[in-house]
């Protein structure tokens, strides 16, 4: 049970992980600790095989500390649990049938009984351990869906507000200079109107896409707030930085040439509101800070759309 154990173990690190946005130095040791102990045990060449593939995949997860990775070593894990469990369990049949063909021996029918008395009761215990990992993983997994929009797979408004409303006081007692922004999809309603809730729901799914890709370093967190408005927010972060980002990600947003009649440009685009948390700001309550940010991004569609105002 051992490195079925250690597997857990890195699992829930990994959740941790993906829902803190955040991964320590202290922790990734701790990964790095329990993966190594799980490569050393004894494993079949095709095992050897499978375990190098995810040992890569896993090492650059550590090295990229990107969220995408993150997931993808997570599934990677799953995937070894479940391959552990099944391997033991054609282990085991293997063994028993063995011992089926020396009925005939006396002696080895009284083997076969006391372990077929030490499987059931290896059963017991395994089936009771299985129990309490699959309730712990089910609690983990929950963790991370209250906190994670279903259709998009970014944080959802409940997350936010927990994130925003600690937003001036982690700046505050760092000395950052930390943003958030307010996005919406130009003339979306017209959208789904001239192309179908599906096709809604498929834009709204790149545009997320995009934003996960484009902000997923460390203290970055994006957000669905509701219908076709999400948020980004940045701590410690300068104002080139801000405006390079922005505008990296409206190109990606153009490259994707998501048609759309209704709006000006004849392709889906984004507007958004800025604003910086500073010095200036940080007496600032949250609902004034999501208000100046509703304003500029009124500004924004006021003036054009498809643009940002800081």
């Amino acid at each position: 049970f051992t490195p079925v154990h250690k597997l857990h173990t890195l699992k829930e690190y990994y959740i941790q992980i993906i829902n803190t946005n955040k991964i320590s130095t202290t922790l990734e040791k701790k990964i790095l600790k329990e993966w190594e102990y799980y490569v050393k045990q004894y494993k079949s060449n095709e095992e050897q095989k499978l375990i190098t593939q995810i040992n890569t995949q896993l090492l650059s997860s550590l090295k990229s500390h990107k969220k995408s990775q993150f997931k993808k070593t997570l599934t990677n894990l799953t995937f070894l649990i479940k391959y552990e469990v099944d391997s033991a369990y054609l282990q085991r049949k293997s063994f028993l049938l063995k011992y089926h063909k020396m009925q005939d021996y006396i002696f080895y029918a009284q083997i076969f009984i006391m372990l077929l008395v030490l499987g059931l009761m290896g059963l017991i215990i395994y089936n009771t351990i299985n129990k309490n990992n699959a309730l712990a993983l089910l609690n983990e997994q929950y963790k991370i869906e209250a906190n994670t929009d279903a259709l998009t797979n970014l944080y959802n408004r409940k997350y936010f507000d927990t994130i925003f409303s600690d937003l001036t006081t982690v700046s505050y007692q760092h000395d950052w200079n930390s943003v958030f922004v307010m996005i919406d999809i130009d003339f979306f309603k017209q959208f789904n109107d001239t192309y179908g809730h599906d096709a809604g729901d498929i834009a709204l799914k790149k545009v997320s896409s995009t934003l996960d890709t484009s902000f997923n370093k460390k203290y970055e967190y994006t957000f669905r707030l509701g219908g076709e408005e999400f948020g980004i927010i940045i701590f410690n972060a300068s104002i080139n930085y801000i405006k390079s980002s922005l505008d990296n990600l409206q190109n990606k947003i153009a490259k994707q040439q998501i048609v759309h009649k209704a709006s000006k440009t004849g392709f889906l685009t984004l507007s958004m509101g800025v604003t910086i948390i500073d010095s200036k700001s940080y007496d600032l309550s949250t609902q004034e800070l999501y208000n100046n940010a509703d304003k500029k991004l009124y500004h924004s569609k006021e003036t054009g759309r498809d643009k940002y105002t800081i």
